[in-house]
């Protein structure tokens, strides 16, 4: 948008005009372009066999006591001013020695645990342990208490998804390390499945006035049935196969205040049909292998790889072999605002025209960094 001076004064004294409105930090609204503003979050694709040699180089490269959380972020190409994997979510990994203690602290952010290797590793969150497995979603609610352990003989991997971009935007994240490396363990372990994973089943005496789910660990050997038992009678969702939310047992709403969370069954050879939504979502393979076509292109996945879906792209899910996707997004944020919209593509049968492949992007500078090169493995 832009305005001459025909009929407002001379060239000279508009800029002069622009340059005192500046002097008190300030700006015309016509000099900008309104309202609209292009979304910097890229469709891409994380492979996992590209990080998991990184995850264990990071082992003996940076002692835990250093790092905290010895984690690898997975940075978007489009977001250039900071490191996350979409406009409000981080899509991290993290690695766990035997024997190691990630210590106690806490934040405003909301973060999930979506585990790809390893067993005998656990996350403690406000005094309850809960030993993780391959596939299991582990919540670690905002501003509680939490440490992870790994009690096992195999180093153990697993997903962070964090809402550290929203949270950061509105000015409320807050950080604190606990005084101990441990939080006191103050509840028997898995406490909350024994109480809150019956399902539709819930303790009658036990009250719960939180946003945030109280069980701490949706097992995925359990979610797995639940979606195979649904597959022998239903299609499911024409977008997203047989598609599941993990649910706050006591309200119904999602499991995280600020973050949704799906597993879908896609059966082999299905093609679902294209849509799109507000909200940017993050995918990882828990297992399976196919592709997803995201604005015409077609992003090729493996089991453990992570990509993300930006706001208001169309996509759609072609599964190779049985394939189940973990998903979340912030739609709990945006739809009580009246933000949420979704749109079923009609043409073409569902189905968008293929007009590309994904492939790596270069590593853009990031605040005044220098830049650098990576190689991709196909």
């Amino acid at each position: 948008m832009g305005i001459d001076a025909g009929s407002g004064g001379k060239v000279e004294d508009l800029h002069f005009f622009y340059e005192q409105v500046k002097q008190v930090h300030g700006r015309g609204l016509w000099q900008t372009e309104g309202t609209a503003k292009k979304a910097a979050t890229l469709p891409y694709l994380w492979k996992f066999e590209d990080f998991r040699p990184l995850l264990f180089k990071a082992t003996e490269m940076v002692p835990i006591e250093l790092a905290e959380r010895r984690v690898l972020v997975m940075a978007n190409p489009g977001i250039t001013s900071d490191w996350q994997a979409s406009s409000t979510m981080l899509a991290n990994l993290q690695i766990i020695l035997p024997g190691e203690v990630a210590r106690s602290h806490r934040h405003s952010a909301s973060a999930l645990r979506l585990v790809i290797e390893g067993t005998g590793a656990y996350t403690a969150v406000n005094g309850e342990k809960s030993y993780m497995e391959p596939g299991d979603f582990v919540t670690t609610p905002n501003w509680t208490w939490h440490d992870h352990g790994n009690e096992g003989d195999s180093a153990m991997i697993w997903l962070d998804g964090l809402d550290v971009p929203l949270i950061q935007a509105t000015e409320t994240n807050f950080y604190e390390v606990y005084e101990a490396e441990q939080y006191p363990i103050v509840t028997p372990d898995d406490m909350s499945i024994r109480l809150f994973g019956g399902g539709a089943l819930k303790p009658s005496w036990v009250k719960h006035n939180q946003y945030f789910s109280p069980l701490l660990n949706y097992k995925f050997t359990k979610t797995y049935e639940t979606l195979k038992a649904m597959s022998e009678h239903t299609d499911g969702s024409p977008h997203d196969g047989i598609s599941v939310e993990y649910a706050n047992p006591m309200t119904g709403g999602p499991a995280l205040a600020t973050i949704a969370c799906f597993a879908s069954l896609l059966a082999p050879g299905l093609r679902t049909k294209a849509h799109r939504h507000t909200g940017g979502t993050i995918y990882h393979v828990i297992k399976g292998k196919g592709r997803s076509i995201i604005q015409g292109k077609v992003f090729h996945w493996s089991e453990k790889d992570t990509f993300v879906v930006p706001s208001w792209h169309w996509h759609e899910h072609q599964a190779e072999s049985e394939s189940v996707l973990f998903s979340y997004s912030d739609s709990p944020v945006i739809t009580p605002l009246g933000l949420y919209y979704e749109e079923a593509l009609k043409e073409d049968n569902g189905h968008q025209k293929i007009e590309g492949t994904f492939e790596a992007l270069p590593v853009p500078e990031r605040g005044g960094g220098v830049q650098q090169r990576r190689t991709h493995s196909k």
